[in-house]
C-alpha cells in the first residue's frame, strides 16, 4: 500500500497520489475521445470560476468529490470529439456526452488511487451543472488537488476556453 506524500511543487505541497491519479485519470478517460491535454497547472485550491461543471461523488476507504470544470466551447468541444460529430450548441445530447466524460475520467481516478490510502470503492451517477454563480464549500479535513489542462485543438483566439480543470477532494483518514 501506497501512502501520500506531500510533493513540492514551487512550494505548494500538493499530494503527490492525488496528483498522479488525476493526470492518468484525465489522460486514460479522455483516450476514447483522441484527446491529450497536457497539464498545465495543480493547486491545492479548488477552482469554479468556468460556467460548466460535471460533478461525480466518490466513496469507499474515503469519501469526496470530483468535479471538472470547463466554458461552454470547452465542452461543446470535448463532447464532440466524444461523439465524433462538430457540436455548435448546448443540448440534451452533448449534456449526456459530458456526463459520460465525467464517468470516464472519475472512473479511470478511481482506478487510479486503487492500493492507496484514497482507494475508493464506488462513483456516483454524474451531475451537469450549468452556470457559474456557484460556489462549494468542503469541511477540514479534505485534501484537494486541482489540475488545469490545455486543449491546444482550440484557436488561440478562445484562450479562456483552451483550459479546464479537474479536482478531486477526498476526506483524509484519521489512522
Amino acid at each position: 500500500m501506497t501512502t501520500a506524500t506531500a510533493s513540492p511543487l514551487l512550494g505548494l505541497e500538493i499530494d503527490s497520489v492525488l496528483l498522479q491519479a488525476v493526470v492518468k485519470g484525465v489522460h486514460d478517460g479522455l483516450s476514447m475521445t483522441g484527446i491529450e491535454p497536457p497539464p498545465v497547472g495543480a493547486s491545492k485550491l479548488s477552482s469554479s470560476s468556468r460556467p460548466i461543471a460535471v460533478m461525480i461523488g466518490m466513496v469507499g476507504r474515503t469519501n469526496g468529490m470530483l468535479t471538472i470544470n470547463m466554458t461552454e466551447r470547452g465542452m461543446l468541444f470535448i463532447a464532440g470529439k466524444l461523439s465524433g460529430e462538430e457540436q455548435k450548441t448546448i443540448n440534451e445530447e452533448n449534456l449526456d456526452a459530458i456526463g459520460e466524460v465525467g464517468n470516464m475520467v472519475a472512473g479511470c481516478v478511481k482506478d487510479s488511487l486503487v492500493g492507496t490510502e484514497y482507494e475508493l470503492a464506488n462513483i456516483s451517477v454524474p451531475s451537469v451543472i450549468l452556470g457559474a454563480n456557484y460556489d462549494f464549500y468542503l469541511q477540514r479535513g479534505f485534501n484537494t488537488c486541482c489540475v488545469e489542462f490545455e486543449l491546444s485543438e482550440i484557436p488561440i483566439a478562445y484562450q479562456r476556453d483552451r483550459f479546464f480543470t479537474v479536482t478531486i477532494s477526498l476526506l483524509r483518514r484519521v489512522a
